[in-house]
């Protein structure tokens, strides 16, 4: 009999452990569910209500954006890129009670500005596979994706996902925060700038070592006024990029407003830029 009501005590407890695991389950789908549709709806703060504060995106950005604040952000710079995008969740199982492996369809078309990328009007629409996980109080702790790079390939900007374009990027918005310190600690030591721009000057410049570079951006600013400095075009292979650039600007010294393309080309060597060459396109006085 002691045998008996031991069996049937642990049967018992067994029965509870799984009823108790099967609801936590189900919430937590739910709880995904609703997270999802909020994203679709662009409702922000019922998204908010299913995280804790720690949540972190993994990989949907180009780094971790840790905490809800810092990934509401990165998700209302992807819907300004793609207002109409839709993630269709198709399939949840669950890996264990706090970890979903999830399904999921991504629709959406380019028509917004994407971060520094103008939009190109193409479409996206893959599979992909997301994974889901919950502390024990039923938040949200984490969300990461397969296809990171997938809606960039999409859309015509692949080169982006090369790291070294990332790297150009983050110089360019230190261009436009007029954060030269902040370029230079992004040269090499023996960093070249050749540029070749007939406003600029009526003749070829080269620029070598930071303390030239430095007095190159102090000429430019001295001399130049941007009102547009618009990326449009990225190749990347290996440690070479290049960017076509477009661009409006004052010439400070005659008043002239000007607009052009430029070639952009940049070498790096272990994240750090070893080589510019800027070239003008023929100038357009306005």
């Amino acid at each position: 009999m002691k045998n008996t009501s031991f069996f049937t005590m642990m049967l018992a407890v067994f029965c509870l452990q799984t009823a108790f695991a099967q609801d936590v389950t189900s919430k937590n789908m739910a709880s995904i569910r609703k997270a999802y549709d909020a994203l679709n709806r662009r409702d922000w703060a019922t998204f908010a209500d299913q995280c804790a504060p720690e949540y972190t995106d993994v990989n949907v950005g180009p780094a971790p954006a840790v905490g809800i604040e810092a990934a509401l952000e990165l998700y209302k710079q992807f819907a300004m890129g793609f207002p109409d995008f839709k993630i269709q969740i198709n399939e949840i199982a669950a890996i264990n009670p706090t970890r979903y492996l999830l399904r999921v369809t991504v629709t959406g078309t380019n028509t917004g500005a994407f971060g520094m990328l103008p939009a190109t009007g193409k479409s996206i629409h893959f599979d992909d596979s997301d994974v889901v996980e919950f502390n024990n109080n039923g938040k949200c702790i984490s969300h990461s994706i397969t296809n990171a790079g997938e809606p960039l390939r999409q859309i015509g900007y692949g080169s982006m996902l090369n790291p070294n374009t990332g790297a150009v990027i983050a110089l360019y918005e230190k261009f436009g925060k007029g954060d030269v310190p902040g370029i230079l600690a992004m040269c090499s030591d023996d960093v070249v700038f050749n540029i070749e721009d007939r406003v600029f000057d009526d003749h070829s410049r080269m620029f070598k070592g930071k303390a030239q570079v430095g007095q190159f951006f102090q000429e430019l600013g001295s001399k130049f006024q941007y009102s547009k400095f618009q990326p449009v075009r990225f190749i990347a292979d290996g440690d070479d990029v290049v960017i076509l650039v477009d661009v409006e600007y004052k010439h400070i010294p005659s008043g002239k407003i000007y607009t052009s393309s430029y070639t952009h080309r940049f070498k790096l060597k272990n994240g750090q830029v070893v080589l510019f060459r800027g070239i003008d396109d023929f100038q357009m006085m306005k």
